[in-house]
């Protein structure tokens, strides 16, 4: 089963960008808000562009298994000497 095309998201204006940070905290001058609207609009290109062709099962991520760990080797334990008593 092949995932759909992603919808094209809107590119938020640097306004709509403020708003959804509000909620968060963080407040970030202009220069910054600039930088994450441009962030923004590369990652959502990124993401249109990732092929979507083929079904889900043909992800390496998914039909990846990782091996169970060998058994641990453990190795008998030295005989000690016997202790001696000072004289």
């Amino acid at each position: 089963m092949a995932i759909p095309p992603p919808r094209p998201a809107p590119i938020p204006t640097p306004a709509e960008m403020q708003a959804l940070l509000a909620p968060t905290g963080l407040v970030l001058n202009s220069g910054q808000m600039a930088d994450l609207v441009l962030a923004w609009r590369q990652v959502t290109g990124l993401l249109a562009a990732i092929p979507r062709d083929r079904p889900l099962a043909d992800d390496l991520a998914c039909v990846f298994r990782v091996p169970p760990p060998a058994p641990a080797m453990v190795e008998p334990a030295a005989r000690k000497a016997p202790a001696r008593k000072a004289v």
